[in-house]
Parts: structure tokens; C-alpha cells; sequence
């Protein structure tokens, strides 16, 4: 243990060093920085996507290149005009300053390990901080290969050295002593439950997220020909590994749910009854921790109705089960990490946003939720209702809410879930979060 807190503490050292020499950039270096950085990231896409599923076995391959490409290109994009050094706004008298927090200790997670390193890599260094990352050792690979391309990219273009590290030999111990050390200004986690609790704990500002387990209420007056489509597009993107997956599709009237599952089964849906239904839920938990079992998350339907004991055929994209509530009595409504979709039907439209808040009370809180209708009035009633901080409509979840390609919504990889969840922000986490922002106030002349 000795030797690991000299390790961090050598790390951050260098960190606040480099910090020191990033806070004399201005904003034209700092963009040369990560507009280099960009493309290098994206230059790089597929070799890590690829390096990612080998080491972890997780998800598949040309859905995480799209990651690594929206973690950089996308946000990249978005931020790129933006100020992020000095004066960046004046507005009423009010002049805004912004200043760097510091060093940034950051957490990755292996179900999205080399997106999340780029991703948290470039909103730092937009704001003139550095980062020092701990990652999943069961990603440990691709994630250090992935913060390497970013950090040789960034000095080449005159950022400092150092502004980018990462512990080498991942231990939850290791993880621990950097979120605590006195040296970091403050952590962004995005990780377990318990990871992310620890961040919050560590005495530090924080950044964190919560668990999704996204309801979607499909509105008897949904466009099915678009809901149905979306669905299956977010569920089995990247076989469900993103915590805005959708968890569970709620049904207000039976004829419409009739329609509905019909066009699953058609899209590449496999309805299974209850005893197959049985069968996942012996093997798709860890009951006692509460959360999805590792040997299911990420991976194939078929992969996953083998593990339970029955086959589905090779076309199958998902694999879809009947509910009997959206509580956590039913343990396949909670959230499952894979491309397995819970199903429940009500007969009205009350029923069926409790049914949504109810899913969310006790699994997503503060996370996200879906709604297809045709009614603006339903969906304003649902988004008042529903304990979620985003919001998407007529729109899959996934690519909804990670924001930018279907809405207005910064994209983003890390979704704060405000109180409800844990967490000090609602907002999709940008490189924003990561300004220390103060503020020059004019006097009022009528004063």
C-alpha cells in the first residue's frame, strides 16, 4: 500500500506541475490542443474499439467506434468555437472569468473504457485543466492506449507534460488514493454504483453519475413505425451497454401493444414466455450486490439464452420479456446492462406514467426516460411526472440522450441524474462542468 500511495502521490505532483504551466495558455493554444487531440482520437477509433471488445469482451466493435468518434469528434464540434480561458462572457454586468480547477482525477468504466478516456481527456484539457485517470482493470489495456494517443497528441501540440496520466497497475486500493489525495481539485466518475459513491466520499468536489434503467412509454397514439425502430436501435447498440439503454417499453392499451410487439418480432425481436423469462433471470443477476451479472452485460442475445439454457436463432437482435410490474419485485425490470427489453401492459395512460416513475423510484432515479406519442400534452404530463433529468420524445434513448445528434442536448458521456440519483448536476457533463468560473460585477449605474 506504501508503495501505491507513492505512485499517486509522484503522479500527482507531475499533475500539479503541468497544471501550473497550462494555466499561462491562452485560448488559441488551448484549441490547437484539442483540435490536435481530436483528430487524433479519431484517427485511432477503430484500432481501440477493437482493442476494447478483445480485452473486455464487451459490446462489439463498429458500435464502439462510434463511441470513440462521438467522445471526440462530436464533442469536439460542439465546443470547439466556445471560449474556455479568461473573459468568455458579459452579460447584464456581469463579467464571467474562467479559471481551471486543477488536476482532475477521473474513473472510467469497462463497458465503455476507451470513449470515456477520450471523451473526459478532452473536455479537461479544454478547460486548462490536467487529468490523472484510474481505469477498470479489466479495461486497463485499451484505456491507457487510448489516454496515450490523447496525451502525445496534446504535448505535441504544446500542451505540457504530464497533462495526461493514469495509474498503471489498477487496484481499487490505487483508484481510492487518488480520488483522495490532497492534491486533486476535484473527480468525475463514471463507473458502479459504489465507484461512484466513493468519489462523492473522497472529500473532493465531484462529478458522478447513476444507474439508468430507462422506462419508455409508448403512447397509444405512437407512431409505431418510428418507436419500434428506435427502440431496437438504442436497446442493441453496443448490446446495451449505455445506462440510457432501454430497460423496459410500457404499453397504455393492449390493442397497441398487439401492433407493437408484432413489429418487434418482425424487426428482430425474440418474445420469450415466462419460463424462458425464468431462465434469464437465474443467470442475467448478482442478486445479493443488486446489479446486472458481468458474465451477461455487453454481450449477444444469443450468447445470453445459451448461458440460460435455451436458443434463439442467429438473427436475433434482442431478446424481449413479459413483465408483471416495474418494481423491484419483478427482478427484469431492473436495469441489465444487455440487449434484453422488459415489457408491460396497462390500460391507461396514469397507469402507465406510475408504472414509469415506479421503475424509476427504484432503480434510475434522476437518470432518464422515453415517450412516443403523437400528444404534446401527454409527454409534457409525462416529463412533469417522471423522477428522470432527461427527457426524450419521439426519439431512441440512447443516441437521445447522450445529446447532439438528435436534439440540442450537450453530448455528452457522462449524464448527471442531480439529487434524485446521487449526483451534483443534472446535466449532461461537459467541458463546462470543468471551468472554475468567477465573475466581475459592474456597478448598477442606477445605484
Amino acid at each position: 500500500m506504501t508503495c501505491l500511495v507513492t505512485q499517486v502521490d509522484q503522479m500527482v505532483a507531475k499533475a500539479r506541475k503541468a497544471a501550473e504551466a497550462f494555466k499561462g495558455l491562452t485560448q488559441e493554444q488551448v484549441d490547437r490542443i484539442t483540435e490536435a487531440m481530436t483528430k487524433a482520437g479519431v484517427a485511432n477509433e477503430r484500432k481501440l474499439a477493437e482493442m476494447a471488445v478483445e480485452e473486455t469482451g464487451i459490446g462489439n466493435v463498429e458500435d464502439k467506434v462510434i463511441k470513440n468518434h462521438f467522445g471526440t469528434q462530436v464533442v469536439y464540434d460542439y465546443m470547439k468555437d466556445k471560449r474556455s480561458v479568461g473573459i468568455i462572457e458579459e452579460d447584464d454586468g456581469i463579467i464571467s472569468i474562467a479559471e481551471p480547477f486543477g488536476v482532475i482525477a477521473a474513473i472510467t468504466p469497462v463497458t465503455n473504457p476507451a470513449a470515456t478516456t477520450l471523451f473526459k481527456s478532452l473536455i479537461a484539457l479544454k478547460g486548462r485543466n490536467v487529468i490523472c485517470l484510474a481505469f477498470h482493470p479489466k479495461a486497463q489495456k485499451c484505456s491507457a492506449a487510448a489516454a496515450r494517443i490523447m496525451l502525445d497528441a496534446a504535448v505535441a501540440a504544446g500542451a505540457p507534460a504530464n497533462c495526461i496520466q493514469w495509474v498503471e497497475e489498477p487496484s481499487i486500493e490505487a483508484t481510492d488514493a487518488l480520488m483522495k489525495h490532497p492534491g486533486v481539485a476535484m473527480v468525475i466518475a463514471t463507473g458502479g454504483g459504489a465507484m461512484v459513491k466513493a468519489a462523492y466520499s473522497s472529500g473532493h468536489p465531484a462529478l458522478g453519475v447513476g444507474p439508468g434503467n430507462v422506462p419508455v412509454y409508448i403512447e397509444k397514439s405512437a407512431n409505431l413505425n418510428i418507436a419500434i425502430p428506435d427502440v431496437i436501435a438504442s436497446k442493441t447498440f453496443d448490446n446495451g451497454t449505455i445506462c440510457s439503454s432501454d430497460q423496459s417499453v410500457i404499453f397504455d392499451d393492449k390493442a397497441v401493444a398487439e401492433k407493437a410487439l408484432k413489429l418487434f418480432k418482425e424487426n428482430g425481436a425474440y418474445l420469450c414466455n415466462d419460463e424462458e423469462k425464468a431462465k434469464l433471470e437465474a443467470v442475467m443477476f448478482d442478486k445479493e450486490r443488486g446489479v446486472p451479472s458481468m458474465q451477461i452485460i455487453g454481450k449477444k442475445p444469443q450468447f445470453i439464452a445459451e448461458l440460460a439454457g435455451f436458443t434463439v436463432p442467429a438473427d436475433v437482435k434482442l431478446l424481449m420479456v413479459p413483465l408483471t410490474t416495474t418494481g423491484p419485485e419483478d427482478w427484469m425490470s431492473h436495469e441489465k446492462l444487455s440487449p434484453v427489453l422488459g415489457w408491460f401492459i396497462v390500460d391507461s395512460k396514469e397507469k402507465a406514467i406510475s408504472a414509469a416513475v415506479s421503475q424509476l423510484e427504484f432503480g434510475g432515479a434522476g437518470h432518464s426516460a422515453v415517450v412516443f406519442t403523437e400528444d404534446e400534452g401527454v409527454a409534457t404530463e409525462f416529463a412533469l411526472r417522471v423522477p428522470a433529468n432527461r427527457v426524450v420524445w419521439n426519439q431512441p434513448s440512447v443516441h437521445g440522450t447522450i445529446g447532439a445528434l438528435y436534439n440540442s442536448l450537450v453530448p455528452s458521456l457522462t449524464l448527471g441524474c442531480g439529487a434524485m440519483g446521487g449526483n451534483i448536476t443534472t446535466e449532461n457533463v461537459g467541458y463546462k462542468n470543468l471551468l472554475n468560473i468567477k465573475r466581475v460585477a459592474r456597478r448598477n449605474m442606477a445605484a
